[in-house]
């Protein structure tokens, strides 16, 4: 638990944290943009945005802004505000108006120290695992594990500490809403089992980078034999405390996919192969344009040299024994024969509109000339009469 004594342990503290939204305004990469992608299919996207800094280190912004002592109420210009005027703050406190039990998390120096390496993510293997948390898991074994998160990220240090960033879920996008630190010690280790008592593990499949400010975008995936291995962790997590199960469904589903695809792949094959076979032992050319499109998407650029090589074998003769008019040629030949073809066809098409168009124009024409012919009668039968009296 936090305790401050003296006014050279609150300075000591005042200038940590400074030091630490020194480094984060510094860093340009705070203002990466994460998208992950997890092993059972959900997807994550959050920002390291300057209102959740505050309470990431450990600074209690709501009672700041219940005291009327700081102008600003967003919470990344309070944070500021209230390092600037640490010296008023120390002075309020040893008033008796503030009190560091209500400034600053009882786990101060922990988030702290856990705050520098939860800022950064630069590739799925940096998140040792992900939890899907559910307090209602727990609820009822009293386990004091009672936190507002969706999800927990965790990174392990070099000597086995883990850290934990707590997210939560908001309209479009989730919000770092808690860290931990559990050292690697038998204390920290049994609160850690209570944390994921009943909860679900899973790992970043992938995950992509964009950062607005330098324009740098990356996507990176994680390789088989680190899957593997992350795999054999999460076995390691769930024996690790009581109920911890691994939900890695979407690796199962993207490996089924994996083998229904090379089970039609070798479908195609089969079937190719038994049908040129039987060109090659009826000495028939082999046509691309008779197989089934699916199947022809599915063939190797090998396969379809094979076959090329097949039919311009076929074209070799006494007059032609190296083949310099071959099947190849002549089927290019073809299809640009047969391209010319449906343009004279399109430009046959736009003339026979164009005759249409103009044969209803000619129709209308003849119409109004009808028109004027009865019109012309109707006037010389007017003067006629007008004559006769």
């Amino acid at each position: 638990m936090l305790q401050i004594n003296t006014k050279a342990e609150f300075d000591q503290i005042i200038e940590k944290i400074d030091s630490l939204v020194k480094q984060y305004e510094n860093n340009v990469l705070h203002y990466n943009q994460y998208q992950f992608y997890l092993a059972n299919g959900d997807r994550i996207s959050f920002e390291m945005l300057p209102q959740y800094i505050g309470h990431l280190l450990g600074i209690r912004l709501d009672y700041l802004r219940s005291t009327n002592l700081f102008k600003n109420q967003d919470s990344y210009s309070l944070l500021k505000e209230f390092l600037d005027n640490a010296y008023s703050v120390y002075q309020n406190v040893q008033a008796g108006h503030l009190s560091y039990k209500s400034i600053f998390s009882d786990y101060l120096e922990e988030k702290l120290e856990t705050f520098e390496n939860i800022l950064y993510y630069l590739s799925p293997d940096d998140i040792e695992f992900v939890c899907k948390y559910d307090k209602s898991r727990t609820f009822q074994l009293g386990l004091e594990t009672d936190y507002p998160c969706d999800y927990f990220f965790a990174k392990k240090s070099k000597n086995n500490d883990i850290y934990l960033l707590g997210l939560i879920r908001q309209t479009n996008a989730y919000a770092p809403m808690t860290s931990m630190i559990f050292h690697n010690d038998e204390l920290q280790s049994s609160k850690l089992k209570k944390l994921f008592t009943n909860q679900i593990l899973t790992f970043v499949n992938s995950m992509s980078i964009t950062n607005p400010i330098t324009n740098f975008r990356n996507t990176s995936h994680m390789n088989l034999p680190l899957k593997l291995e992350k795999v054999n962790k999460l076995n390691n997590y769930s024996r690790y405390g009581t109920g911890i199960s691994i939900d890695i469904s979407s690796e199962y589903q993207f490996a089924i996919n994996g083998n229904i695809i090379k089970e039609n792949k070798m479908k195609s094959y089969k079937i190719m192969c038994q049908q040129l076979a039987k060109a090659i032992g009826n000495h028939e050319i082999f046509s691309l344009e008779q197989v089934d499109d699916t199947i022809v998407e599915q063939l190797d650029e090998e396969m379809i040299q094979l076959i090329q090589t097949h039919n311009n074998e076929l074209c070799k003769g006494e007059s032609n024994t190296s083949a310099q008019t071959t099947y190849t040629d002549l089927l290019e030949q073809y299809k640009a024969l047969a391209s010319q073809v449906n343009i004279l066809k399109q430009q046959l098409d736009q003339s026979q509109l164009q005759i249409s168009t103009y044969f209803e124009q000619i129709q209308e024409l003849q119409k109004e000339n009808e028109s004027y012919k009865t019109f012309q009668q109707q006037i010389f039968d007017v003067v006629e009469s007008q004559k006769i009296k």
